[in-house]
């Protein structure tokens, strides 16, 4: 079993509020309008999205969907649902509940349609989670799931090797920090079929707050401060240097998100 803080230890108030803000940047609406696109969810359908986080996917998915569909939305961190049920106030087809992917509070092929961002790889037991998410998707029915390998990651910095330890830390905060690379044979061996995988990377080249990689600072800095070595004092030099890079016009990230599309065999 993992050591990783579960991801109800890791998102309480504060830090879902923190996650909020960065998942309304405007690279993050765009890499959401993408994934929605390629989910494809249409009128009248019955849609799950797991993992809601503070319900942005699942506004989106109740407007596709429409009055004659409807819309799950999962989470296990109550502030994130309760971010979600405020933010969902008036969509009618919508409906929150609080369980692990693991037994999920739906019948047997309740759902056409089904995504998660940034969900499995917080999961112990991935291969039984797959094969719950496939018991409650119709045959024929599509699921997206994002995830990414932090390994991708390129971030530029003036000490390349407290970097380094940095992400590396950050690694630790999810069991499966990798698991972009095993997904697709994991998906099929679980029941889904015509998996395919696309790339859709995050990209900023300059320090700002309202990016990704500058927002995602403060949940990276408070999760590695205390752990391997790195002090709060080494966080804030690294986040201070990268601050200093954007004054001089040397700032750069990038990281790659991996969607992978599916059909319920």
């Amino acid at each position: 079993m993992s050591t990783a803080p579960s991801a109800e230890e890791q998102f309480d108030e504060k830090a879902s509020q923190q996650l909020e803000a960065v998942y309304l940047t405007p690279d993050v609406i765009e890499q959401r309008e993408r994934v929605m696109a390629l989910l494809a969810p249409r009128a009248g359908e019955h849609a799950l999205d797991i993992g809601c986080g503070p319900g942005l996917t699942t506004a989106g998915l109740a407007h596709a969907v429409g009055s004659s569909g409807s819309v799950l939305g999962i989470d296990i961190a109550q502030p994130m649902l309760a971010m979600a049920a405020r933010r969902c106030a008036s969509l009618p087809q919508v409906r929150f509940d609080r369980c692990d992917v693991n037994a999920l509070s739906a019948a047997d092929e309740r759902f056409d349609v089904a995504l998660a961002s940034q969900v499995y790889e917080y999961v112990d037991d991935i291969d039984a989670a797959l094969t719950e998410l496939a018991r409650v998707i119709r045959p024929g029915g599509r699921a997206v799931l994002v995830d990414t390998d932090w390994e991708s990651a390129v971030w530029a910095s003036s000490d390349e090797t407290r970097m380094r330890r940095v992400l590396e830390t950050w690694n630790e905060h999810i069991p499966h920090p990798q698991l972009p690379r095993t997904l697709k044979r994991r998906l099929e061996a679980a029941g889904f079929r015509h998996v395919q995988v696309a790339v859709v990377p995050l990209l900023n080249l300059v320090y700002d707050p309202a990016t990704y990689s500058v927002g995602m600072m403060t949940l990276i800095g408070n999760f590695a401060a205390g752990r391997n070595g790195l002090s709060a004092a080494d966080i804030a030099a690294w986040r201070e240097d990268a601050r200093h890079m954007g004054d001089r016009g040397e700032y750069f990230f990038s990281l790659n998100r991996y969607v992978f599309t599916a059909e319920r065999a």
